[in-house]
C-alpha cells in the first residue's frame, strides 16, 4: 500500500528530489546550455516534485515542476496573485522549479498560476490547497472530524492512516465524506481509529496531510485503557452517554470541594513513559451553574499545582504540553497516577458534576 508524504514536513525530501532531478537531467540549468527564447511563455503542465506527477492543484509550501516553453527569461511567478519568488539556478527555457509560498491565498476566485517573462505573460488554471487544522464534533449522531482550510471544492477522498510499512503495521481506512465546502470538509471517523494521520485527496491531484489525530496512548475513549483503574474520593464515578465524541464518557460527581477522580495502572497495563509523549489531551463538560476549577496532578501530586478552568454547560478541550508540569530535568520516568481534583482553595462547598471524555497522550 502506498504511503503519502507531505513534502512541506520533509524538507530533505524536497532537496533530494530537486538534486536528483538536476543530476539526471545533466545540468540542463547550466547557463551555457539555457536557450533564451524571445517568444511569449507557455505552460504545458505542473507536476508535484517528489513523484513528478502532473496536477492541477498545489499544496502550500510544496515544490512543483512547471513545464512549458520560453520560460527562461522569467521575472515573476504568482500563485493566485501572490508573488512566489524563484531561484534562477532552477530555471531553464522549458522548466522552472517553484515552491508555493506559505502565504499564498488558497481561497481565490482566480485559481491561477501566472508567469511573467521579458516577452509576455501566461496564466494557467491551478488552484491551491491547505489543511490548517481540524476539530471534532458529533454530527448527525456520528463522531466526525471537521477539516478547516481550503480550497476543498474538489475533495473526493479522505483516508485515516496509522502505522508504517517499515514497521509492518500500516493501516488505511477510508472515511465517509459527510459534506464538502470551499473551506470545510466534514468526515465520519472510521470505526476503530485510535490514532492516525488524515490524508485529503482532490480530483485535481493534490494530497495534503493533517497533524496527528487521536492518541498514541488512549487513557479513555469510550472505554478505559486496558489494565488501568478508575477511583477517587468524596464522590462517585459512572459511565455516561453524555459525550464529546464516541459513545461513552466518565461522569464525576463530587460531594466535597476537595473530591478527586483518580486513574491508576494495574499489573496488566502498558507502562506509560513520561518522556515518550509531548502532550496530554482531554475534554471536560461542566454541568455546574458557575465556573469551577480543577487541579490536574501526576504521580500523587508530585508536580506543581496546575489548574483547569471549567466553563459551565459546554465541552472544553484541553491540549496541554507535558513540559509545563515539571521543571526541566525533574519529570518522572513513568506515570503511575493521574488525578483530577476540585480546587478546594476556591472556597466553593459543592456539590460538583462534570464529564470527562477523549482522554489520552500524544507523541
Amino acid at each position: 500500500m502506498k504511503k503519502y508524504i507531505n513534502l512541506k514536513k520533509f524538507g530533505f525530501l524536497i532537496l533530494f528530489s530537486v538534486g536528483f532531478f538536476i543530476t539526471s537531467c545533466e545540468n540542463e540549468f547550466a547557463d551555457d546550455k539555457v536557450s533564451h527564447s524571445t517568444k511569449p511563455p507557455v505552460i504545458t503542465s505542473v507536476s508535484e516534485a517528489r513523484e513528478d506527477t502532473p496536477v492541477q492543484q498545489g499544496v502550500l509550501e510544496n515544490v512543483y515542476y512547471i513545464r512549458g516553453e520560453a520560460l527562461s527569461s522569467v521575472v515573476s511567478i504568482k500563485y493566485n496573485g501572490y508573488e512566489a519568488g524563484f531561484n534562477p539556478v532552477f530555471v531553464s527555457d522549458d522548466l522552472i522549479i517553484s515552491k508555493i509560498p506559505e502565504g499564498a491565498p488558497y481561497i481565490s476566485d482566480s485559481n491561477t498560476l501566472t508567469i511573467e517573462t521579458l516577452y509576455g505573460v501566461v496564466n494557467y488554471d491551478f488552484s491551491l490547497l491547505s489543511l490548517e487544522e481540524f476539530t471534532e464534533e458529533i454530527v448527525d449522531g456520528k463522531s466526525a472530524v471537521i477539516l478547516h482550510g481550503g480550497d476543498f471544492t474538489d475533495v473526493n477522498r479522505v483516508i485515516f492512516q496509522s502505522g508504517t510499512e517499515e514497521t509492518g503495521d500500516l493501516v488505511e481506512k477510508e472515511a465517509t465524506i459527510m459534506s464538502v465546502s470551499q473551506t470545510e470538509v466534514v468526515v465520519e471517523v472510521p470505526a476503530g481509529i485510535v490514532q492516525a494521520f488524515i490524508y485529503v485527496f482532490t480530483s485535481r491531484g493534490a494530497i495534503v496531510q493533517s497533524a496527528s489525530y487521536g492518541f498514541n496512548y488512549p487513557m479513555f475513549t469510550d472505554e478505559l485503557s486496558p489494565g488501568w483503574e478508575i477511583g477517587g474520593w468524596d464522590g462517585d464515578n459512572a459511565l455516561s452517554s453524555a459525550i464529546a465524541l464516541g459513545s461513552t464518557s466518565i461522569e464525576r460527581s463530587a460531594t466535597a470541594n476537595w473530591g478527586g477522580l483518580t486513574f491508576t495502572p494495574g499489573d496488566d497495563s502498558e507502562t506509560l513513559f513520561w518522556g515518550d509523549y509531548r502532550t496530554v489531551s482531554f475534554q471536560i463538560y461542566s454541568a455546574n451553574s458557575s465556573t469551577k476549577r480543577v487541579k490536574l496532578a501526576f504521580n500523587d501530586f508530585s508536580n506543581a499545582e496546575f489548574y483547569l478552568t471549567l466553563v459551565p454547560n459546554q465541552w472544553t478541550k484541553f491540549v496541554l504540553p507535558l513540559s509545563g508540569f515539571y521543571p526541566a530535568g525533574t519529570a518522572p520516568e513513568t506515570i503511575t497516577r493521574i488525578d483530577f481534583q476540585m480546587a478546594a482553595e476556591d472556597g466553593d462547598a459543592g456539590p460538583y458534576l462534570y464529564y470527562l471524555d477523549q482522554f489520552g497522550f500524544i507523541q
